[in-house]
């Protein structure tokens, strides 16, 4: 299959108005060929303590041997601890090979409305401490922190921007808690809603290129931007909105893409202490890039020092509808679906959330419009985000 890729005047800045050109009518139809997607792989490689990785083999080996409660969490973590393996057998319990669940699936998955399920693989080793707090002990209030977030489309490379948020943490309304076409809830379920508000944005000092006169200006136009999500009082992603400041549809992919990052960021974490080596996955319902997904993040404890627990993870998630909610994208069937992730934070002991972390992320999708058929279009994009909070 040939590399060679024809864009529309790729990798330039887009004149005035600034980001008049952002939405996905302009940056998804990009032509890109399928090797190019499948070279979108790359993983952050981990960093471990010197006693991380003996501790860590054991510890899965150990697991390993353990019954397998839920075959299909123990495949997400086997093909999590495999990142560079590509494809699937396809054989029962394996992932999707043109990663689309559908819709009976992803019931069988996680319902629509549950809460984020934890399975530890591994407590790990001597010492151990119990990592996170619970959302309900800070309800009315949360912490503070900037984003600063690159991000491509296609060809096109949007400005590397930085927003300043605010988090408040408050009981769930019905209405926050299901999104469209969810199960409702229990209703003896507890459920927390966090805002992170944006209160002010600006161009990052560091641009790919030069930015034209009024992107500071379109910039700012972020502040009143918010994603929030569900949760329950353990924490991890049970539902998720986001809305953009003046419901201005060219500042969307900055928020969808904001979402994304602060995603990695909402973990549960295990009711038990846990020590270097220790690994467990986190399975939940998301939306990533307009899409329905079920989410799979396996996480790591690879260093623990000075009550600092370093955390990897390692995301892959799986569509439950062949449908894209992309601005401008005509009615289509989603052939293929790529996507993945991988995050490092740093996580104070007793902390809800990490001091600093650092995010990476990839999304790619072949379509075929309805009118169409037999084309393949692929839609893609990719970030990289840097968070560093205050409590």
């Amino acid at each position: 299959m040939s590399s060679h890729v024809q864009v529309g005047e790729p990798q330039r800045w887009l004149r005035a108005p600034v980001l008049a050109a952002l939405s996905f009518a302009a940056l998804s139809f990009v032509a890109l060929s399928l090797a190019a997607l499948s070279g979108c792989h790359a993983s952050a490689p981990e960093q471990k303590s010197e006693q991380g990785p003996k501790a860590e083999a054991a510890a899965e080996n150990q697991a390993e041997n353990k019954p397998v409660v839920d075959q299909k969490i123990a495949s997400a973590m086997a093909a999590a601890r495999s990142d560079a393996r590509e494809g699937s057998s396809g054989g029962p319990g394996s992932p999707p090979p043109n990663g689309i669940l559908g819709e009976d699936g992803a019931a069988r998955e996680l319902p629509a409305g549950s809460a984020a399920q934890l399975v530890l693989g591994a407590n790990g080793a001597e010492p151990r401490v119990r990592l996170g707090a619970q959302h309900a002990a800070s309800v009315g209030s949360g912490p503070s922190g900037t984003l600063r977030l690159s991000y491509r489309s296609g060809g096109s490379v949007l400005p590397t921007v930085e927003v300043d948020f605010k988090a408040k943490t408050s009981a769930a309304t019905e209405a926050v808690a299901a999104p469209a076409g969810a199960a409702t809830p229990a209703a003896s379920a507890p459920l927390l809603a966090t805002r992170f508000a944006f209160v002010s944005a600006r161009p990052a000092a560091d641009q790919p290129g030069r930015l034209p006169e009024n992107a500071r200006a379109e910039i700012a136009k972020l502040k009143g931007s918010w994603v929030d999500f569900v949760s329950a009082p353990t924490g991890g992603v049970q539902g998720q909105r986001q809305g953009v400041a003046g419901n201005n549809p060219v500042l969307q992919p900055l928020v969808q893409g904001s979402a994304v990052a602060l995603a990695a960021v909402e973990l549960p974490y295990p009711e038990v202490p846990v020590g270097v080596g220790a690994f467990w996955m986190v399975k939940s319902r998301e939306t990533a890039e307009g899409a329905d997904v079920v989410a799979y993040r396996m996480v790591k404890l690879t260093e623990l020092a000075h009550d600092v627990a370093h955390l990897t993870v390692n995301t892959r998630r799986y569509l439950v509808a062949p449908k894209l909610a992309l601005e401008g994208l005509p009615p289509h069937r989603v052939r293929q679906f790529q996507s993945q992730g991988s995050a490092t934070l740093n996580l104070p002991v007793g902390a809800a959330y990490p001091s600093s972390a650092e995010v990476k992320d990839q999304f790619a999708s072949i379509v075929s419009p309805e009118e169409r058929p037999a084309q393949a279009m692929p839609v893609q994009s990719e970030l990289s985000a840097s968070l560093t909070f205050t409590p």
